[in-house]
């Protein structure tokens, strides 16, 4: 598989934020973090924590040289504080400073708590015209400009984790589908076998981490909330993901509960949309889907069941038995004989034993007129 030059770069991000984990040291998991907090800063953590708007306003605009990314005893700054404690007002005014740090780690805290109007004010941030911080995680980017909490304390959130993914997570539709249609993507995985530069860096310097970030980014990708409203055709990606988890759980055999729970969750959204439905037209756009079908013995004018036969072939033994799949089956066994379906065993098996009797003469037919109603 080849691969952009992104790969060069993404390893060259990564090399920076594990040197710089070096020299600070395995010591700072466990050390006390380090502050002195002025008694400005202190009521300005206090005003912006308990959304106190004229407060926050009035220190903003007749205090100059206001630190605004101070940070209490925990670590969180002022637009962290607002955002926990979902003070839209008091965000969209802290958003106003050109410069407001963690405004990343900010985003992620609004979508995990479901906020969707702060996350929209996050959005409209001067930070995010850039789409390549919708699609980047904590690791991936620059750790000068301190986006991300990337000090001391770290970030709360994983560092590989994006926006999108953090949303597809929490199954949040309504952010899921502003991140979309901002530009954000997930961005499926690397084969595992792959061997490319960044896969390589990866696997050699810390293969734990490498492995989470896989199954952090299918978690996101078998997302309900994802395969809905990123997918042209859900059904197909669901079906062709849960056969590329199941897959997955037989080579990586220490992670296989993982990859089996979200092949299965991918089988469990395609048989809920089954669920859903509430016409014949609409069983009828599941099972046949909308591509066109290869198969070379499909008569014009039937319909393909072509996402049928690929449940079949993934052994989706749930969506083939389900009560709406069997009567769309049933439906098409008696289309010619609609009055068959009400009639006795007896009358059926006659049917059955005069089909069989003619069936020398049904097949000579089918084969000299094979598109006829006879046939």
């Amino acid at each position: 598989r080849r691969h952009s030059s992104a790969d060069r770069s993404l390893t060259a991000r990564l090399s920076a934020a594990k040197r710089r984990q070096a020299m600070r040291g395995p010591a700072y998991m466990f050390s006390a973090p380090s502050f002195s907090l002025s008694e400005v800063e202190q009521r300005f953590l206090e005003a912006a924590e308990y959304g106190n708007i004229p407060e926050v306003r009035r220190m903003l605009l007749h205090i100059p040289n206001l630190n605004v990314n101070a940070v209490d005893y925990m670590g969180q700054n002022a637009l962290q504080l607002a955002v926990a404690n979902e003070h839209l007002e008091v965000t969209e005014l802290l958003l106003g400073r050109a410069d407001l740090a963690r405004v990343g780690d900010a985003l992620l805290l609004a979508i995990s708590k479901g906020y969707v109007r702060i996350t929209e004010a996050l959005l409209s941030h001067p930070s995010f015209r850039d789409a390549h911080r919708l699609t980047a995680s904590p690791a991936q980017v620059d750790m000068l400009d301190d986006f991300y909490a990337y000090d001391e304390d770290g970030t709360r959130f994983s560092h590989d984790v994006t926006p999108v993914i953090l949303a597809a997570h929490c199954q949040e539709y309504e952010i899921v589908h502003t991140l979309l249609s901002k530009g954000a993507r997930i961005d499926p995985p690397h084969d595992y076998f792959c061997g490319c530069d960044s896969c390589n860096y990866q696997q050699q310097y810390d293969s734990f981490s490498h492995s989470r970030s896989r199954i952090n980014a299918y978690r996101g990708l078998a997302s309900p909330a994802y395969l809905s409203l990123s997918s042209e055709d859900p059904v197909l990606a669901a079906l062709e993901l849960s056969n590329e988890l199941a897959m997955l759980a037989d080579i990586e055999k220490e992670f296989k509960n993982d990859y089996s729970r979200l092949s299965n969750q991918c089988k469990d959204y395609v048989v809920g949309l089954l669920d859903l439905c509430r016409s014949t037209e609409e069983v009828e756009a599941i099972l046949n889907g909308e591509t066109v079908s290869d198969d070379s013995f499909d008569m014009p004018g039937r319909p393909s069941l072509t996402r049928l036969k690929l449940a079949i072939k993934y052994e989706l033994k749930k969506f083939v038995a389900h009560p709406n799949c069997q009567q769309q089956l049933l439906s098409i066994w008696y289309e010619n004989l609609p009055g068959l379906r009400q009639q006795t065993t007896a009358v059926k098996l006659l049917v059955v034993l005069a089909v069989a009797i003619g069936l020398p003469g049904l097949a000579v037919a089918y084969w000299v007129t094979p598109c006829s109603r006879t046939a």
